[in-house]
């Protein structure tokens, strides 16, 4: 099949949704929020006709890098042009940005096609939905307050403690919608509502259960991975109930991170 590689761009986005499968929500504001960043690069495969048959992006975190939104259009599946784009973004990370670890949230379709291109598996995003009858998130403290200019060099410092990578420059412009827990003028956690699946990274469980509250307010998935033990007995005992687990991979080399911290992802794109 015929088709070449080029950066995706702003005048891109709204077209994306048509490549998307049915059961995703939107994805061209994410991609809007991407092309406004300097880590996130962003690809497309092109028919000669000018017609996007893919995208991919590749975030670049510091010596880690991320895959994300590998998406082939359903038409042209199977053809090799997702494999184009995953290699392609590898490529870039490794060669250009010099990325010495990439990781990934896999699908079932895609689990096979990155174990062929020597991904590995980290660890396991366990889902869960919210019941009928699940409580509503309600802070019990006072501790939670907005995040203000005060508390930023804190969240990115814990951000960067937990995910092990450094992505300051991707969270700064969403910061400021955040929620923070605050204890004796000490930053211990902090939730970013309404970006991606709604990030929990906190120090403490106190601070962690505290946000997760915040974050059952939302009815969407909750994402939280396999090692935070104390997160998922929460959201069970809140009405929740897991569906499924899910592949985080590894390309490349270990990184220190704390997903022991983690009581909901930021998003696929970003863990």
């Amino acid at each position: 099949m015929d088709y070449s590689i080029a950066d995706l761009e702003k005048k891109d986005v709204p077209f994306l949704d048509a490549i998307k499968p049915d059961t995703w929500s939107s994805i061209e504001a994410i991609h809007d929020y991407y092309l406004g960043t300097t880590s996130a690069k962003c690809a497309k495969a092109l028919a000669p006709s000018g017609e996007i048959l893919g995208i991919g992006t590749g975030q670049v975190f510091g010596k880690t890098g991320w895959l994300a939104h590998i998406i082939v259009d359903g038409k042209f599946q199977n053809r090799g042009v997702g494999t184009a784009l995953v290699e392609n973004r590898i490529q870039l990370l490794r060669e250009r940005y010099g990325c010495t670890s990439i990781t990934l949230k896999a699908t079932d379709q895609g689990y096979p096609v990155y174990k062929k291109l020597g991904f590995r598996e980290q660890s396991k995003y366990i889902v869960l939905i919210k019941n009928v009858n699940a409580a509503t998130g309600k802070t019990d403290t006072d501790s939670v307050c907005s995040i203000g200019k005060n508390h930023i060099e804190e969240v990115l410092y814990i951000d960067q403690l937990v995910s092990g990578e450094n992505r300051r420059e991707f969270l700064l412009p969403i910061l400021h919608t955040g929620l923070v827990y605050v204890k004796n003028n000490i930053v211990y956690g902090f939730h970013v509502p309404g970006f991606g699946d709604g990030g929990v990274y906190a120090l403490t469980e106190e601070a962690g259960i505290a946000l997760l509250k915040e974050r059952i307010r939302d009815n969407n998935p909750i994402f939280i991975p396999e090692e935070n033990k104390t997160g998922y007995q929460f959201l069970l005992s809140a009405g929740y109930t897991e569906v499924k687990r899910i592949h985080r991979m590894l390309l490349g080399e270990e990184y220190l991170r704390k997903p022991e911290l983690c009581y909901s992802r930021i998003g696929g794109f970003a863990g």
